[in-house]
């Protein structure tokens, strides 16, 4: 299985994701941030390095100005060509219409091994996840650059990925360069993870 099985089901599960009815999508969201303010990788955080939710993907807004209301530092990402960077925000009134019209930030402070406290989580998205933590973005391979960056840094995050239930199949494709969220964060269960509190 290679690139054109991603392809399909990342354009078949989409179609699922964005076909919820807007209450379900609503109350799904609120389900899976009510989990993640309860979970210790959130609480022992000083840092969340987030995306800022695009279309149907698990929403973010209010997580933003609670980690910030929780006196957490907060960085989002922003994309220049090829590369793709986390700035630091205090407000969702700092993002502006950016790379394919999602929300991103002018400029700010960049994270990196100067800004690493070493307690930082990192909230990824995704079309298609699987039982054992794999993954499937969107196609541009940002994230799965991004990490390995940091990891040729020195820069350690933890790594968990939202999703909807409809996102998550017994086994999809992927490959040996594909870097796996450690944990991913559905409305209804954790995966890859044993830290419900």
């Amino acid at each position: 299985m290679g690139a054109e099985d991603k392809k399909r089901l990342r354009k078949q599960i989409l179609a699922v994701r964005d076909a919820m009815p807007q209450e379900m999508y609503r109350e799904s969201s609120r389900q899976i941030l009510e989990t993640l303010l309860e979970m210790q990788s959130y609480r022992e955080s000083d840092t969340i390095l987030t995306y800022v939710n695009y279309r149907s993907e698990v929403r973010t807004t209010d997580l933003v100005n609670r980690a910030l209301a929780d006196g957490k530092r907060v960085f989002v990402p922003k994309v220049s060509g090829e590369r793709m960077d986390f700035y630091r925000i205090t407000g969702m009134e700092a993002l502006h219409e950016g790379y394919q019209g999602i929300r991103e930030p002018v400029s700010g402070q960049v994270f990196g091994p100067e800004t690493d406290t070493g307690h930082a989580l990192m909230l990824m998205p995704g079309a298609v996840f699987d039982e054992s933590c794999h993954r499937i973005g969107y196609g541009k391979g940002f994230y799965d650059r991004y990490l390995r960056e940091l990891s040729e840094m020195g820069v350690t995050v933890k790594t968990l990925a939202l999703c909807f239930e409809c996102q998550v199949l017994a086994a999809i494709p992927w490959e040996i360069h594909d870097i796996r969220p450690q944990m991913i964060l559905s409305e209804t269960k954790l995966r890859c993870g044993k830290e419900f509190t």
